[in-house]
């Protein structure tokens, strides 16, 4: 697999994406083509695996079905006699499954004994073309490398924009984007979403400076050609503008101009973004009456929606991953603030029961890969993510087309997330428990890092030390865990986000138990929710 950043790869890129610009795909056809889909998945499945699994001799997954005894016949009868998802928990039970530390390469995958060890690029789709290189976690250097291609851009991103935009309402409403460039995916997906739609945003607001280091020069030239491309099609294909977190006013302006104009609007962005607009429109007086908002990149908590409902937007959400892509998509007649349809036509997905250090266990999400174009291929691949997954009749137009699961308080076992960006917390524990008690003196239980949400309802990361620790210099102690943090990573690990918002602070205080009663080195806003909704249901789970 060839990625944008080759040169003998970018000539291909540049047909792909004038096919994408040209060959625009309508809302009829993308409900068409969800529909034909979900009647096809058993044997789309089927197909998958034949081709990407069996017929690919350095797959990862070949150990684990041999262990299992699952040759492709096998697999062929089982979905016969149990259905697709029914296949899946009985190759779960027997083994064939990762989890999301084995899907990441972090530890050795055992099974029968037997150790195997895998890197993330092993479950990269040995079929594909040339792709574009991005960052998971929407930052410039945490994060892993996947490669998107632009048929998975048109097959599967563009189809569940154009009905999710149905969805909330704006079918016919002007669009605008605020979301990091490159080399995070989720303004270019979107951008590249939408032309393929013909439905090119009027502005794309970048929060990351799209001349900045981290954007290479063929990224810069990929910009600039689809532009071109699109001008040729007589779509006008915004560039994106430098507009970080503190520059809401600039969003919220042309929000309210575009409104004014042309009666309605709808933005594309983060939860934590959408929030800052909506306290500005606040302070301004504003209502945001006719703003669709559409986001994704972090959780839209019960305090966030509220935040921006109470202006008078209308908010739906989307449940994305840059190895998998857009599995939960926007409902339109939601029971949770994250009220998400899983996106059956693309995938499969089961459960696992799963621990949680001071919880106990939980259903972990488990997803399969149904398309071609699929950047990671997966088989029973852990997420790293647990919620409510349900059934159920909501009238809504993803409902109409037969997608009657739903997604709701969707949260991360280990990630924190905030301002769009993430951090896994398994990668602070030796930083709180061994670097920073070794230098500024305490226990090791005496740091914490905790995921919050403020006054203002946008996500903060704070570093808890607790009083017993004594007098410190905050800011000293805060810059040495930043550094050791970036140390920590090939690359560093601290989002630009996370620098114009001041996400990460220093909080005196206890760190904050789970449920049980332990302290652990992170606290996500995952065990908050377990602890405040049923705190005696998750002991006993």
């Amino acid at each position: 697999m060839s990625r944008v950043s080759s040169p003998l790869a970018y000539p291909q890129v540049l047909r792909n994406l004038a096919r994408l610009v040209t060959q625009q795909i309508s809302l009829g056809d993308s409900k068409a083509l969800i529909r034909r889909r979900l009647a096809t998945r058993e044997e789309r499945f089927l197909r998958f695996v034949a081709r990407y699994i069996y017929g690919y001799p350095r797959s990862p997954y070949l150990p684990l079905l041999a262990h299992a005894g699952a040759e492709l016949g096998d697999l062929q009868m089982m979905v016969r006699q149990r259905g697709l998802e029914g296949t899946l928990e009985r190759l779960r039970d027997e083994g064939v499954y990762f989890s999301f530390e084995e899907f990441k390469g972090r530890i050795d995958v055992v099974r029968g004994g037997r150790p195997h060890r895998f890197s993330e690029r092993d479950f990269d789709n040995p079929f594909q073309g040339p792709t574009l290189e991005i960052r998971t976690g929407a930052t410039s250097s945490l994060g892993s490398r996947v490669g998107v291609a632009l048929e998975f851009i048109a097959e599967q991103r563009a189809p569940s924009y154009h009905v999710m935009l149905d969805a909330i309402g704006a079918a016919q409403t002007p669009l605008l984007v605020w979301f990091p460039g490159f080399p995070s995916g989720a303004g270019i997906s979107a951008w590249l979403a939408l032309a393929n739609m013909g439905r090119p945003p009027l502005r794309w607001f970048s929060m990351t400076d799209p001349h900045g280091p981290s954007v290479g020069m063929r990224h810069r030239m990929l910009l600039t050609a689809a532009r071109f491309l699109a001008r040729r099609r007589g779509l006008d294909l915004p560039m994106p503008e430098f507009t970080p977190v503190s520059s809401s006013a600039v969003v919220l302006d042309s929000i309210l101009s575009v409104r004014r104009r042309q009666g309605g609007v709808a933005l594309i962005t983060s939860p934590s973004a959408a929030v800052r607009l909506a306290g500005l429109a606040q302070k301004w007086k504003e209502s945001l009456q006719d703003v669709r908002l559409l986001v994704g990149s972090e959780p839209l908590t019960p305090g966030k929606a509220e935040e921006i409902r109470r202006t008078g937007a209308v908010v739906g959400t989307m449940y994305v991953f840059s190895e998998g892509g857009a599995v939960g998509i926007a409902c339109g007649n939601p029971l949770a603030p994250d009220d998400m349809h899983f996106a059956a036509d693309c995938y499969a997905m089961i459960l696992r029961r799963r621990p949680m250090p001071g919880v106990g266990e939980l259903d972990a999400y488990m997803f399969t890969s149904l398309l071609d174009s699929a950047p990671k291929i997966m088989l029973n691949v852990e997420s790293d993510d647990f919620g409510e997954f349900t059934t159920r009749r909501c009238g809504c137009v993803f409902d109409e087309l037969g997608l009657g699961h739903h997604f709701a308080y969707v949260r991360s076992f280990t990630k924190l997330t905030g301002e769009g960006a993430t951090l896994l917390g398994t990668d602070c524990v030796r930083i709180l428990e061994e670097v920073l008690p070794r230098e500024f003196g305490g226990r090791s239980i005496d740091y914490q890092l905790l995921e919050t949400e403020d006054e203002d309802h946008l996500t903060r990361l704070f570093l808890a030390i607790s009083p017993e620790v004594g007098p410190l210099d905050e800011q000293k102690v805060l810059a040495r865990f930043v550094e050791a943090l970036h140390h920590s990573q090939p690359r560093g690990a601290i989002s630009p986000l996370w620098t114009q918002a001041g996400t990460i602070r220093v909080v005196r205080r206890e760190p904050v138990p789970t449920p049980r009663g332990k302290l652990l080195p992170f606290h996500t806003q995952a065990l908050a929710l377990l602890r405040d909704r049923a705190p005696a249901e998750s002991a006993e789970r």
